[in-house]
Protein backbone atom coordinates (compact mmCIF):
# COMPACT_ATOMS: atom_id res chain seq x y z
CA UNK A 1 0.00 0.00 0.00
CA UNK A 2 2.81 2.42 0.91
CA UNK A 3 4.53 1.74 -2.41
CA UNK A 4 1.36 2.56 -4.36
CA UNK A 5 0.83 5.82 -2.41
CA UNK A 6 4.44 6.86 -2.94
CA UNK A 7 4.24 6.04 -6.66
CA UNK A 8 0.95 7.96 -6.99
CA UNK A 9 2.45 10.95 -5.18
CA UNK A 10 5.51 10.92 -7.48
CA UNK A 11 3.29 10.79 -10.59
CA UNK A 12 1.11 13.61 -9.25
CA UNK A 13 4.12 15.81 -8.49
CA UNK A 14 5.56 15.13 -11.95
CA UNK A 15 2.24 16.09 -13.57
CA UNK A 16 2.11 19.34 -11.59
CA UNK A 17 5.72 20.15 -12.55
CA UNK A 18 4.89 19.61 -16.22
CA UNK A 19 1.55 21.45 -16.14
CA UNK A 20 2.72 24.57 -14.27
CA UNK A 21 4.65 26.12 -17.18
CA UNK A 22 1.84 25.12 -19.53
CA UNK A 23 -0.70 26.93 -17.34
CA UNK A 24 1.39 30.09 -17.59
CA UNK A 25 1.68 29.92 -21.35
CA UNK A 26 -2.09 29.60 -21.73
CA UNK A 27 -2.68 33.26 -20.80
CA UNK A 28 0.72 34.67 -21.68
CA UNK A 29 0.41 34.87 -25.48
CA UNK A 30 -2.22 37.61 -25.26
CA UNK A 31 0.28 39.77 -23.34
CA UNK A 32 3.53 38.87 -25.10
CA UNK A 33 5.06 41.51 -27.34
CA UNK A 34 6.30 45.07 -27.37
CA UNK A 35 3.81 47.75 -26.38
CA UNK A 36 3.84 51.51 -26.91
CA UNK A 37 2.07 52.89 -23.86
CA UNK A 38 1.16 56.24 -22.34
CA UNK A 39 0.59 56.85 -18.64
CA UNK A 40 -1.74 59.70 -17.75
CA UNK A 41 -0.20 61.51 -14.77
CA UNK A 42 -1.01 64.69 -12.83
CA UNK A 43 1.90 66.29 -14.74
CA UNK A 44 0.71 65.16 -18.18
CA UNK A 45 1.36 62.15 -20.38
CA UNK A 46 4.44 59.94 -19.98
CA UNK A 47 5.38 57.70 -22.92
CA UNK A 48 6.77 54.23 -22.31
CA UNK A 49 7.69 51.04 -24.10
CA UNK A 50 6.79 47.80 -22.33
CA UNK A 51 8.33 44.52 -23.49
CA UNK A 52 6.59 41.39 -22.22
CA UNK A 53 8.24 38.05 -22.87
CA UNK A 54 8.35 34.53 -21.53
CA UNK A 55 11.80 33.58 -20.28
CA UNK A 56 12.55 30.12 -18.86
CA UNK A 57 8.86 29.53 -18.15
CA UNK A 58 8.44 32.81 -16.28
CA UNK A 59 7.08 36.20 -17.17
CA UNK A 60 9.76 38.79 -18.01
CA UNK A 61 8.74 42.46 -18.27
CA UNK A 62 11.04 45.32 -19.24
CA UNK A 63 10.02 48.97 -19.38
CA UNK A 64 11.46 52.23 -20.58
CA UNK A 65 9.73 55.39 -19.40
CA UNK A 66 10.47 58.60 -21.26
CA UNK A 67 13.42 56.73 -22.83
CA UNK A 68 14.95 55.60 -19.50
CA UNK A 69 14.99 51.93 -18.45
CA UNK A 70 13.01 51.25 -15.28
CA UNK A 71 13.31 48.32 -12.89
CA UNK A 72 10.25 46.06 -12.97
CA UNK A 73 9.55 43.58 -10.17
CA UNK A 74 6.74 41.32 -8.96
CA UNK A 75 5.48 40.51 -12.46
CA UNK A 76 2.38 38.36 -12.11
CA UNK A 77 -0.21 37.09 -14.56
CA UNK A 78 -3.60 36.10 -13.14
CA UNK A 79 -6.18 35.29 -15.78
CA UNK A 80 -6.47 38.37 -17.96
CA UNK A 81 -4.72 40.76 -15.53
CA UNK A 82 -1.00 41.47 -15.58
CA UNK A 83 0.31 43.17 -12.45
CA UNK A 84 3.81 44.46 -11.73
CA UNK A 85 5.73 47.02 -9.73
CA UNK A 86 7.65 49.67 -11.67
CA UNK A 87 10.37 51.58 -9.85
CA UNK A 88 10.58 55.21 -11.03
CA UNK A 89 13.04 57.60 -9.36
CA UNK A 90 13.37 55.17 -6.45
CA UNK A 91 9.62 55.04 -5.85
CA UNK A 92 7.57 51.85 -6.43
CA UNK A 93 4.39 52.15 -8.51
CA UNK A 94 1.89 49.29 -8.75
CA UNK A 95 0.61 48.70 -12.28
CA UNK A 96 -2.29 46.50 -13.42
CA UNK A 97 -3.26 46.07 -17.06
CA UNK A 98 -5.64 44.02 -19.17
CA UNK A 99 -5.21 43.19 -22.85
CA UNK A 100 -7.91 42.94 -25.46
CA UNK A 101 -6.47 42.15 -28.89
CA UNK A 102 -3.73 44.69 -29.53
CA UNK A 103 -4.94 47.18 -26.90
CA UNK A 104 -3.73 47.42 -23.32
CA UNK A 105 -5.58 49.39 -20.64
CA UNK A 106 -4.96 49.69 -16.94
CA UNK A 107 -4.09 51.72 -13.90
CA UNK A 108 -1.03 52.66 -11.90
CA UNK A 109 -0.73 53.88 -8.33
CA UNK A 110 2.04 55.19 -6.13
CA UNK A 111 2.43 56.90 -2.79
CA UNK A 112 1.32 60.33 -4.02
CA UNK A 113 -0.60 59.77 -7.25
CA UNK A 114 -2.67 57.41 -9.37
CA UNK A 115 -3.56 57.35 -13.03
CA UNK A 116 -4.39 55.32 -16.08
CA UNK A 117 -2.27 53.56 -18.67
CA UNK A 118 -3.14 52.79 -22.29
CA UNK A 119 -1.09 51.02 -24.90
CA UNK A 120 -0.99 49.51 -28.37
CA UNK A 121 0.99 46.45 -29.38
CA UNK A 122 3.76 47.20 -31.90
CA UNK A 123 3.32 45.34 -35.21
Amino acid sequence: MKIHCARFLMILLAAVAIATPLAFTGDAPTFLGVWDAVAMTPNGEMASVITIAEKDGSLDVEMTLEGLEKRVTREKLEGDVLSMTVHHNGVPYDVEVKVEGDTMTGTWSGPDATGTLEGKRQP
